[in-house]
């Protein structure tokens, strides 16, 4: 698969805010973009973050619901 490269004008204040938090989080701010891009676009339904809260709730509410239940 061939690649290109997209760039973009932003401030250096946001610029460098991003690269702080995506160090931070250990993360690649190519992949990061890559993600944004792909929600964007529709092509990334949720990302794993979102994946692994929805999985977290659900089983939270098993959990409050079989207690209300009983």
């Amino acid at each position: 698969m061939s690649e290109t490269r997209l760039n973009i004008r932003i401030s250096p204040d946001k610029k460098d805010a991003f690269y702080q938090k995506v160090k931070q989080e250990g993360k690649n701010a190519t992949d990061v973009l890559i993600d944004l891009i792909d929600q964007y676009l529709g092509n990334k339904v949720e990302s794993g973050d979102i994946l692994e809260l929805r999985q977290r709730v659900a089983k939270l509410e098993e959990v409050v619901l079989g207690e209300t239940a009983a």
